[in-house]
């Protein structure tokens, strides 16, 4: 299967993934209630860091405790006694990171537990980790991973959704998460569009910049992450009114801008979106139920959870990398970059079980 094919099967996998909820975050959850420091600590980085920013604000709704979200190594730098107390666990799709692992170590000489999320319990990750839970992303063999981004977004509301439950609070229903999917697969054929519509303009784009609030600040930052590993085009992520407070000075005709509304439709960022014409072409925007047909703007529903607005997004920017990449032969680096990154490592996969 190629990436494009990931993209288009996720929304199966995490309607999958909400029949079999109970199975799969149980042993989480469970871990969660045995600890009597409620506030949580998820160790990740790469688009494992985004998705779990992609579900923070749901997870701290429904968890109603304080969430924070860090790099292996600020997890290193910035823990003390206090700190070390809270539920932590670590995400590594592959289970083969190094950061993980070494942050992992780094618990283990403090005497700590380690419980590591993976989509690969035969992995170095799984094998040092105290606890192993499979977070059911299935098999994906493209290294530019979606979804594996996506259910852990779903695994992770579902983990969160279930603790709500059974502290009696309010939580959402099987229709309102079933939603997700369809919507996804919504946003796929809108994405498939809008490649055919603007392929020459997507052809030439050269640096560019993908700014979006709170949970869309996660799509914004994996959508930055997958520009640059796919295309290989310089991409900035930022919080919309950060990029007008100095990274615009430096637009030209040459950039392109995606801007990711808010769930509630904002007049401030369609407004720069439209005065962004002055500057460059490639400019748009991704709003919500919104009932005019307007250029250079891309409508998609608004999911009954509002802040998993996210989830419905991200697949607008998976299907034009999914695209792209392969129509403009980007899929090698530059031979001296893959020389650089065979000289330090991110991955080990010596350890591996498959």
């Amino acid at each position: 299967m190629e990436m494009l094919d990931y993209v288009k099967v996720t929304p199966a996998k995490l309607k999958e993934n909400i029949a079999d909820k109970n199975s799969l975050v149980s042993p989480l959850v469970n871990l969660f209630f045995k600890q009597k420091n409620g506030s949580v600590t998820i160790v990740a980085s790469g688009s494992s860091f985004n998705a779990v920013m992609m579900s923070k604000p749901y997870l701290k709704m429904r968890l109603a405790r304080s969430v924070e979200v860090v790099t292996p190594e600020l997890f290193e730098l910035t823990r003390t006694s206090k700190n070390m107390k809270n539920f932590t666990f670590f995400v590594s799709q592959s289970g083969a990171s190094t950061n993980i692992l070494h942050a992992m170590k780094f618990v283990n000489e403090r005497n700590g537990r380690t419980i590591a999320l993976t989509g690969n319990t035969h992995s170095e990750v799984a094998q040092k980790a105290d606890i192993v839970i499979d977070y059911g992303v299935g098999k994906e063999t493209v290294g530019y991973v979606t979804v594996g981004l996506s259910t852990l977004v779903m695994y992770l509301v579902l983990f969160a959704n279930e603790v709500a439950q059974r502290e009696q609070r309010p939580i959402d229903s099987d229709d309102d998460l079933l939603q997700l999917p369809k919507i996804m697969t919504k946003t796929i054929n809108t994405a498939l569009e809008f490649v055919n519509d603007h392929f020459m303009e997507l052809a030439q784009m050269g640096p560019t910049f993908i700014c979006g609030n709170n949970m869309n600040l996660g799509v914004a930052r994996e959508a930055a992450l997958k520009f640059q590993e796919t295309l290989k085009i310089p991409t900035l992520h930022y919080e919309i009114e950060e990029f007008m407070h100095g990274p615009d000075i430096q637009l030209s005709p040459q950039y392109s801008i995606f801007l990711i509304d808010n769930p509630q439709a904002s007049p401030r960022i369609a407004a720069i979106n439209t005065s962004l014409a002055a500057v460059t072409a490639r400019h748009y925007l991704i709003t919500y139920n919104s009932d005019k047909v307007q250029p250079n703007v891309i409508n998609i529903k608004l999911p009954a959870i509002n802040s998993l607005c996210s989830l419905a997004t991200i697949p607008f920017f998976q299907i034009i990398v999914a695209s792209m990449m392969p129509a403009l032969n980007r899929e090698d680096a530059h031979p001296l970059a893959t020389k650089f990154m065979n000289m330090i490592p991110t991955k080990n996969y010596d350890k591996q079980g498959r």
